[in-house]
């Protein structure tokens, strides 16, 4: 890759970076040149009206003046004579649509530019995404610097892609162009022109220079004071207990003064660059003047517009020598990144070229022995190792690798599915080795599920089809709009959650899914017709009693005093839970009810107690986050609410008054007697709450309705769970398990009426959140356990049906019962397909279903372990025995 970010925007788009370079160069530069002629027009036009014996002038004339021995003056432009009036409308028409032109093509050439900067950042994207993926597992300190560089070296290199070429040969055609005009004045003023040019040049790069200097002094001084202030603050203990303070003003007296008479220096050679470029900015027209007025009987007397065009030419070209110089020091700023950024990807590229072993092999055999042979490895991800590995393993097989962790079973089953490459020997695959197949076949043939779950940002079905095609463009799948997966797709899914005991994980995504107002209207049908079915199951199963419906007649005691009062789901934000409080429309139905005075008081109740039972309990406390219903935030608001207002009286008055109020309505319809149990709500209040629903939903003016979707036994509640539209109502929780039994019966009724797979669908879709561990967050926030993290990187891998499956996973925080249950599933499923597996120890293999092969790694080796006389390994005696036992 080319090391210069010049010469890498040539390379990647040549013809739109010589396309623009011609465009502005062949068609903006004769427009600039007519643009100076008539301006030479419009002067000395200006000039001749004032002169009572002018003669006539001709428009756009333009001719070189050239010695008798070269020919004499070379008309490159006849030109027209024309009148006073004509010449003015002329002259200045012709510089509007010279404006216009210009402004056009230079439209044109910014899209040439922008364009090829397209093509450069894409190319640098494609070489850094292909040396990375590229890399091993040896290369990954240089992949994760591969991609920092080239975030670092497209924020340098900002312009430098699009007009790195242009403006170079934009500032030697202006100065071009202004010798040009210069020796259409008069050819004597070639030379003072060139080094007014020459000088303006030198002196600009000299101000660069200075100014870049005094910026360096400048930081430097920053830093210095920093860090010298930074000592004064760690050190201030030992001032206090010694007296120093004086001995610290001269030290930091002495630091800044070193500082700054680096710093003056650098200011003083600035000033001395600024004093000539200032001087220059008076000498260089002046010299130029002076060469015009001078002539003898044999010179061309200069006219006073030729002299304003020659005067344009040479500020364009200044200014665009400026401009080229400028760029030149982002260049120089942008070479070291760039430079890193070759560096590694030619280290990537060998290291690539390296692993290779002969030509590359398409296809992967069906079938055959995955032989080791003086193998060594090391993983500098785990840091484990091994040493001297020769192994036959017969595919397809099932084969089990006994070790925990740091014994060096990983790095074997990385080795077997050609994720790491060996330091010494050979791994093959039916003679050949694993190295030479291509990457992707290989990977898709020989699955590996690592150590390290890799998941995305997205939802679960994206993370379980990762690298498929129709996902790339970062879309996610809708379950209210979306087709289902095809049915073969569909049905490996479902036995690839199956083995990894991911289907429950789905099912409860599935029903905490919010439904949205695109839903089908099929489904949504379903979803009200299976309401009645559920609630006859439940009955029979005698767990009718489990759900608490929603009545519009009935206080709901499982819902919050808000979700009471609005008595269906919040579309929006206008009454969201943290805004319904503070709501006019809420404030004035809990007045007409008379209800602001006791929401008041209990809001008050509610805060007394919350700071009481919190008071030993800090704010990072899980259970405070979990009870309390107000944030750790508001903690001490609340407690010194509490501590001026023992009663709900005498109030504070104005705003501060108000506030207060509605903070403790807030608290109050947030409660909820179930969940919270401080006995403040009785049946009387109950039916006071269900009144203050009516008048709510009564009286909700038009403009309002859309922010709130009421729940209607007849239809489905958009923006509530799917959970609760199936069942019209909430668990009951008071009796132990009763949702564990409600969900039960749920999914047999489901599964009856064909609806289990739309759930599934919909828990495909829920998000993941890839950062998120157990977190403690709730299934809406896209919380994942390590294990589930695990299962998921196994499901994606069984989706593939590939030939080889090797789990290089850490089992070790999971009992052997959880072990031996899923890998009987597991071995099911590759059943007559070739399967790897990581075990903790041999407690964990299973007495029934007895191995083709049983490895053990310890102390950086690997040992097969052998049959006895029965068939038997070592350490499954004691498995059997412990389950006859």
């Amino acid at each position: 890759m080319e090391r210069d970010p010049i010469v890498f925007a040539w390379r990647s788009a040549p013809r739109q970076h010589a396309a623009a370079i011609a465009a502005a160069l062949a068609l903006g530069g004769p427009l600039v040149g007519l643009g100076l002629a008539l301006v030479r027009d419009l002067v000395d036009e200006l000039l001749a009206a004032a002169d009572p014996g002018r003669t006539s002038l001709r428009l756009l004339h333009v001719a070189l003046p050239l010695p008798e021995r070269l020919g004499g003056t070379a008309t490159l432009l006849p030109g027209w004579r024309v009148s006073e009036e004509a010449m003015t409308l002329w002259a200045v028409g012709g510089l509007a649509v010279i404006a216009l032109l210009l402004a056009a093509v230079g439209f044109a050439v910014a899209r040439l530019c922008f364009s090829a900067q397209g093509r450069a950042v894409e190319r640098l994207r494609q070489v850094a995404a292909e040396a990375i993926l590229r890399s091993g597992p040896a290369g990954r300190e240089e992949a994760r610097a591969m991609a920092a560089q080239v975030g670092e070296g497209l924020r340098a290199v900002d312009g430098l892609f699009a007009a790195g070429l242009l403006v170079p040969a934009l500032a030697a055609g202006s100065v071009l162009l202004a010798l040009l005009a210069a020796a259409a004045a008069a050819p004597r003023l070639v030379p003072a022109v060139a080094v007014s040019i020459v000088a303006a040049a030198l002196a600009r790069a000299l101000l660069i220079a200075r100014v870049n200097r005094q910026g360096d002094q400048r930081r430097q001084e920053s830093a210095a004071i920093e860090k010298a202030l930074g000592d004064l603050v760690r050190r201030l203990p030992a001032v206090r207990a010694h007296g120093t303070a004086a001995f610290e003003r001269a030290r930091l007296g002495h630091a800044a003064a070193a500082a700054g008479r680096r710093l003056a220096a650098a200011e003083a050679a600035l000033a001395r660059a600024r004093a000539p470029a200032l001087a220059l900015v008076v000498l260089l027209p002046a010299t130029v003047l002076a060469t015009a007025l001078w002539h003898d009987d044999r010179s061309t007397p200069v006219t006073a517009g030729a002299l304003a065009s020659a005067f344009g030419g040479l500020a364009l070209a200044a200014s665009l020598l400026a401009l080229w110089l400028r760029q030149n020091e982002r260049r120089k700023a942008a070479l070291p990144a760039f430079r890193e950024i070759g560096r590694t990807a030619a280290a990537l590229e060998a290291r690539a070229r390296g692993v290779r072993r002969g030509p590359a092999q398409a296809h992967l055999p069906a079938q055959g022995p995955i032989v080791l042979a003086g193998v060594a490895a090391y993983d500098p991800a785990s840091g484990e190792r091994l040493t001297g590995v020769d192994l036959a393993l017969t595919m397809p097989g099932h084969v089990a690798i006994l070790g925990g962790r740091g014994s060096g079973g990983r790095v074997l089953a990385a080795l077997i599915a050609g994720q790491l490459e060996p330091t010494a020997g050979r791994v093959t695959y039916d003679g050949t080795d694993l190295r030479a197949f291509d990457p992707s076949e290989r990977a898709r043939r020989i699955a590996f599920a690592g150590d390290e779950p890799v998941l995305m940002a997205g939802s679960l079905l994206q993370n379980l089809l990762y690298g498929d095609l129709a996902f790339a463009d970062g879309s996610s799948p809708d379950p209210d709009v979306a087709p289902p997966p095809g049915l073969q797709l569909e049905e490996r899914l479902v036995e690839a959650l199956t083995v990894t005991g991911l289907d429950r994980l789905v099912m409860a995504r599935g029903l905490a899914s919010l439904v949205a107002p695109t839903i089908d209207p099929a489904t949504a049908a379903a979803i009200v017709e299976t309401r009645e079915a559920l609630r006859a199951a439940l009955a029979a199963e005698d767990a009718a009693h489990l759900i608490e419906p929603f009545d519009p007649d009935r206080y709901n005691g499982q819902a919050t005093v808000g979700e009471n009062i609005l008595f269906g789901e919040p579309v929006g934000r206008a009454f969201a839970e943290a805004r319904l409080a503070g709501h006019p429309f809420t404030r004035a139905v809990l007045e007409a009810e008379g209800l602001t005075r006791p929401m008041i008081e209990m809001g008050l109740s509610i805060a007394r107690a919350t700071v009481e039972i919190f008071a030993d309990l800090p704010d990072d406390h899980p259970l405070f986050d979990a009870f309390s219903l107000f944030p750790a935030a508001e903690r001490g608001f609340f407690e010194d609410l509490v501590a001026r207002q023992p009663e709900a009286a005498g109030w504070r008055r104005g705003a501060a008054g108000q506030r207060d109020r509605a903070r403790l309505i807030g608290l109050a319809l947030r409660y909820s007697e179930t969940r919270h149990r401080f006995g403040l709500i009785d049946a009387a209040f109950e039916a006071r709450l269900v009144s203050a629903r009516r008048t709510f939903a009564a009286l909700l003016p038009a403009s309002l309705r859309p922010a709130v979707e009421f729940y209607d036994p007849a239809r489905v509640t958009v923006a509530a769970s799917l959970e609760e539209n199936l069942l019209f109502g909430r668990i009951a929780g008071a009796e132990a398990g009763a949702g564990t039994r409600v969900r039960a019966v749920m999914q047999r009724v489901l599964a009856e009426r064909g609806l289990e797979r739309t759930v599934f669908r919909f828990g495909l879709a829920a998000r993941v959140d890839p950062r998120a561990a157990e977190t403690g967050l709730g299934a809406r926030e896209g919380a994942l356990t390590p294990a589930e993290r695990s299962a998921i990187d196994v499901a994606r891998c069984l989706v593939r049906q590939p030939d080889i499956l090797v789990a290089g996973l850490a089992l070790d925080e999971r009992s052997p019962a959880e072990i031996r249950a899923g890998l009987a599933r597991l071995r099911a499923a590759r059943a007559g397909r070739g399967l790897v597996v990581c075990l903790p120890d041999a407690v964990s293999l299973p007495p029934d279903l007895p191995f083709d092969a049983v490895l053990r790694a310890v102390r950086n080796t690997v040992e097969v372990l052998p049959r006895d006389e029965a068939g038997n390994r070592p350490g499954e005696h004691a498995v059997r025995e412990g389950a006859s036992a």
